[in-house]
């Protein structure tokens, strides 16, 4: 056989694992393993790699059993955004953790309540730092974490990928950045290549195509892109995963840092945009105020959650939930749930000034807001 000149695929067979939608309104309350359990983790033997402090969290449930093991990075020049991207991984676990042991007690009363043995669920949540920042591309700290859970069949796992330049400012690394504008297509034609060379393993009718967030990490001079079970491929293919050699001296630039009092994001809605709740709460349109301060919304129709993200920062919202948190922090209540009206997500001002730290004013032409 040939040998393929984009020198990309990689296959690995995961374990029978099932994993479930989430619902995003709820950080749970999950026991973390004692001081003993937080294990430095060196990359290589480079004198400044990014290392890795690992947590583990535990289930009380004795339905559900548990292999968690949460990476947080340590030794980024911006320990601010480094603390909000530990945040944003160990909230990710957390929800996972606390959905998993919803559904494994609701297994296990229906199986007492029909008469049949119950095999505890298992939840399995592992990680690999696959650059270190002291590789090729320079300054860029590259890391998975593979989410999945057993439930007897035969399922998907979820592999999450974080690829940060580790600068005085850190910054998302992007396929654009390592493969130039015209990422999409060098990619695109990579995978279709691989595809035609071996089409035992592939649907191509499948592919239509990388996304803007398509899933990849970098790992020893290349670009890995990462797509899920199931998704380009049949089962025993796994993750399906193409390398794309990177050049030796590939740089990513940093953004330019904004003068001071001109990064302010702004927001003004009119008195038409706002709405009240039954018990007289402001409420504001979270899609357009998340949108205007920069953020990226994403909607989930099954389980009524939107999630919003920008750079490090993530949080969630749930239609009637009055449970609201960012990153690690506690579930907080603000006095009213989000609702939907007219086909529009509402969310309390509160949400705004509290959970995205945002400044807001009122006056008699409607609210402004600022971050």
């Amino acid at each position: 056989m040939k040998k393929n000149p984009w020198n990309m695929l990689k296959m690995g067979v995961v374990s029978c694992a099932v994993l479930v939608s989430v619902s995003a309104s709820v950080l749970p309350v999950a026991s973390i393993a004692s001081a003993d359990s937080v294990v430095p983790i060196s990359a290589t033997t480079s004198a400044v790699p990014v290392v890795i402090k690992e947590v583990v969290l535990t289930s009380k449930s004795t339905d559900l059993t548990t292999n968690i093991k949460v990476p947080q990075l340590s030794g980024m020049l911006d320990t601010k955004y480094q603390d909000e991207l530990n945040n944003i991984i160990l909230s990710h676990a957390n929800k996972d953790l606390a959905s998993w042991e919803k559904d494994a007690a609701e297994a296990a009363a229906a199986a007492k309540d029909k008469g049949y043995t119950y095999r505890p669920y298992g939840l399995t949540i592992v990680y690999t730092l696959k650059s270190d920042g002291t590789g090729n591309p320079s300054g860029v700290v590259s890391l998975t974490v593979t989410t999945y859970g057993e439930t007897g069949g035969t399922g998907m796992p979820r592999v999450d990928t974080y690829n940060v330049l580790n600068a005085a400012a850190a910054q998302r690394v992007t396929l654009q950045d390592l493969l130039g504008a015209d990422y999409k297509a060098t990619i695109d034609a990579g995978v279709i290549a691989k595809m035609e060379e071996e089409p035992q393993y592939f649907f191509k009718d499948q592919f239509k195509g990388i996304s803007s967030e398509q899933g990849f990490y970098v790992e020893k001079g290349a670009a890995v892109v990462v797509f899920p079970k199931y998704a380009i491929a049949a089962g025993v293919a796994g993750s399906p995963e193409f390398r794309f050699v990177l050049p030796n001296d590939l740089t990513i630039k940093p953004n330019p840092t904004p003068l001071p009092g001109t990064d302010k994001v702004k927001v003004d809605l009119a008195p038409v945009d706002v709405e009240q709740n039954e018990d007289g709460v402001t409420l504001v349109p979270f899609r357009k105020v998340a949108e205007g301060l920069g953020y990226t919304v994403k909607w989930n129709q099954d389980t009524y959650a939107a999630e919003l993200s920008k750079g490090a920062q993530w949080t969630s919202v749930s239609v009637g939930k009055d449970s609201y948190f960012f990153a690690k922090m506690a579930p907080v209540a603000l006095g009213a749930a989000p609702v939907i009206l007219n086909d529009t997500l509402y969310v309390p001002t509160k949400f705004v000034s509290d959970i995205l730290k945002a400044d807001v004013t009122i006056d008699s032409k409607g609210i402004h807001i600022a971050q």
